[in-house]
């Protein structure tokens, strides 16, 4: 884990009320396989998260993929811990159940579902699906 990076990250989070990161940047640095998917029994490691989450930055069909921290600090040698990643665009629910079979999700469905609050989803244009681990 680059440990200045985490803590710029951290940083940077505690200024915002609903914690929200660019996926690029949740995972620049990030090796701590405890900061997302860790109800997993055989977690993928986080290459594959990496992979699957910001190759959906690369679709057409989307906009953009946030991740939502949930715990911004869960120690001084962890990175932020996120159960829930937002994408952005016109990618269908499937579609997402799809590309991210291998994570191993525990729901995917549209942002209003899991609650997310209109500023977060006002930061783009199209509409929202979420995918959340348990």
């Amino acid at each position: 884990m680059d440990a200045e990076k985490c803590r710029e990250l951290k940083a940077e989070l505690t200024a915002q009320e609903r914690p929200a990161v660019p996926i690029g940047r949740f995972f620049d640095g990030n090796d701590d396989v405890a900061s997302i998917g860790c109800n997993l029994l055989e977690h993928p490691g986080m290459a594959a998260f990496r992979e699957a989450l910001v190759g959906l930055t690369r679709r057409p069909d989307v906009e953009a993929v946030y991740a939502l921290i949930a715990e911004l600090d869960p120690g001084e040698d962890s990175w932020p811990f996120t159960d829930t990643v937002l994408v952005f665009g016109r990618i269908s629910a499937q579609d997402l159940e799809q590309a991210l079979r291998k994570l191993e999700p525990d729901e995917v469905g549209s942002a209003a579902e899991f609650g997310i609050d209109d500023e977060l989803l006002s930061k783009h244009a199209g509409p929202a699906l979420a995918a959340w681990w348990d």
